[in-house]
């Protein structure tokens, strides 16, 4: 009789525990590959560092060069010394071939052969002038140092580089695999060829699928806490990049970027209240984080609770006239500044009207001489307003006047030719001047006549 099958119930049980060991199989398969791509990721951020300190530090490389002209020297002397080590096995081993007999009747021609190696040392005292190319030698260690262009040849061969180059395909490939811990790496291994990345890198920028989302994943929060100091100058570089791209967004048909703008602008208020802890104001901020948030900013939009008095100071902070030529590249950032001029007019800033106006170049929109004639009136009824303080009044307004047409001179623009700008410094400096020049006058009077009193 056949046995009988085993019980429902422990069939059931050893299925479901083969499934579990299934399932526990899997999740280890999991586990491990996870662990094997953290692994294979630090093993890359490691080659990337090494490839940056061996181009920042050659190290002894250059110094081995001289070295291959010592060693022919020292080679000579072994030899002679393992020469002689052989000569004692062929007597050993010729013993067997003396057994031939005919050869013993041949004693006298060796006698010849004996005389004939006395020629010998003459060969061997020809090598004599031998030390005369060793006295050649010695002048040569000379021009060794001379061909030592391989201190200049290391750090320039990536500056060299052009649109053809496989490094520029390599960077574009990472850009369209939006592969952003890849792009960090490349960019913070090539930060100090940053005139050869500005060439080729807003276009690779450009075949991402996403740029804007490429660059936000590769910036991430480095202004928080970078790895190294070129991973943070990396990150500044790639948002010029971006930004000097005209800041293209998805290719996507219907793609909506609203999240993308929300991170964005929650990352911009939170760089800036970072700002405000660590410096107190934030035109009190160090050029690089200025900066650095100006690129931000101009990358993906500045945030409307960004008041305009502090975006002015994070300019001025971060040199305005230095990156002024990168943040026209931003239509968006352009139309904010135009937004930021008018607050100012309205808030009686007008040394930083002025000054936003000719760094951004805005005179289309704010005429340059409109907008004095603006300033000018105004501050014409504000003095109509203090009429006990006129005196004090012109002093602040010639102030002003004068720092306005410094801005302007810094500008390469003539305050001579707006002619009422003009003349009413000339006719402020009048009314200031004299009555400095009477109170002067009666000072040295009444002093004089103290003293023949």
């Amino acid at each position: 009789m056949p046995p009988s099958p085993p019980p429902a119930s422990a069939a059931a049980s050893s299925r479901a525990a083969m499934l579990q060991s299934v399932h526990s199989l899997a999740s280890y398969s999991d586990t491990l590959a996870e662990f094997l791509d953290q692994w294979n990721s630090v093993i890359l951020d490691v080659a990337s560092i090494a490839a940056t300190f061996t181009v920042l530090f050659p190290g002894p490389e250059s110094l081995p060069k001289p070295l291959p002209a010592a060693e022919p020297q020292p080679n000579p002397a072994p030899e002679p010394e393992r020469e002689p080590s052989p000569a004692p096995e062929p007597p050993e081993r010729v013993p067997p071939e003396p057994n031939l007999a005919p050869e013993p009747q041949v004693p006298q021609p060796n006698a010849v052969p004996e005389r004939e190696p006395t020629p010998s040392p003459e060969p061997e005292r020809q090598p004599s002038p031998a030390p005369e190319p060793e006295l050649e030698p010695n002048p040569k260690p000379a021009p060794d140092p001379a061909p030592e262009p391989v201190p200049r040849s290391a750090p320039n061969p990536v500056r060299e580089r052009k649109y053809g180059d496989p490094s520029a395909a390599e960077l574009e490939l990472r850009c369209k695999q939006m592969n952003f811990r890849e792009l960090r790496r490349f960019v913070t291994a090539h930060v100090r060829d940053r005139e050869w990345l500005r060439q080729v890198g807003p276009a690779a920028l450009r075949r991402a699928d996403d740029p804007a989302s490429l660059v936000l994943r590769t910036v991430g929060r480095y202004y928080i806490c970078a790895e190294s100091r070129d991973a943070e100058a990396a990150c500044m570089l790639l948002l010029e990049l971006y930004v000097r791209a005209g800041c293209p967004r998805s290719r996507e048909r219907g793609h909506s970027d609203a999240g993308l703008r929300q991170e964005a602008r929650e990352a911009a208020l939170t760089w800036r209240s970072r700002l405000l802890r660590v410096s107190g104001r934030v035109g009190d901020a160090g050029a690089r984080g200025a900066r650095g948030l100006a690129f931000f900013m101009a990358a993906f939009g500045v945030p409307v609770e960004f008041p305009a008095q502090e975006l002015y100071e994070l300019l001025v902070a971060a040199d305005v006239s230095a990156c002024a030529k990168v943040l026209k590249c931003s239509k968006h950032f352009v139309k904010r500044m135009r937004d930021v001029v008018v607050q100012m007019i309205n808030k009686d800033m007008h040394l930083q009207a002025i000054h936003i106006i000719l760094a951004f170049e805005l005179q289309n929109a704010f005429p340059v001489e409109s907008t004095l004639t603006h300033i000018m009136e105004k501050l014409e009824h504000d003095r109509k307003d203090s009429e006990g303080l006129a005196l004090e009044h012109d002093e602040e307004e010639l102030t002003l006047l004068r720092s306005i047409s410094k801005c302007m001179e810094d500008h390469k623009l003539c305050p001579s030719e707006f002619p009422s700008f003009a003349a009413r410094i000339v006719l402020l400096e009048e009314h200031v001047e004299k009555p400095k020049q009477a109170f002067a006058g009666t000072k040295r009077k009444r002093a004089t006549e103290d003293c023949l009193g």
